[in-house]
């Protein structure tokens, strides 16, 4: 019998999200969906840039969590990040804002 935590962990994401620090990105986010399940909330609170090959990222990894009936939300976000997402018309489908 194992212990298992029913929170979803919370990702605090940090610095630029660009073509270079992307795929290490989504690697991470990818190895966090596996260990911990397919829900995960993502905090970039601390994101000073946020372009395609991030938002890429965060719909990849959304795309991975739904696989298994799960979800990716972004609960924290720099007013860049956020102003990015909310450009791309991808507020609702991250989940921004959900709990904030």
């Amino acid at each position: 019998m194992g212990i298992r935590s029913c929170l979803p962990p919370v990702v605090r994401v940090c610095g630029e999200i660009d073509a270079q620090s992307a795929p290490q990105l989504r690697d991470d986010l990818l190895l966090m969906l596996r260990q911990h399940g397919p829900r995960l909330e993502l905090d970039l609170r601390d994101v000073t840039f946020l372009d395609c090959a991030g938002v890429n990222v965060l719909l990849a990894t959304r795309r991975r969590a739904r696989l298994e009936d799960g979800w990716v939300r972004v609960i924290q976000a720099t007013s860049q990040a956020r102003q990015t997402i909310l450009l791309l018309g991808l507020a609702e489908v991250l989940g921004l804002g959900h709990a904030q």
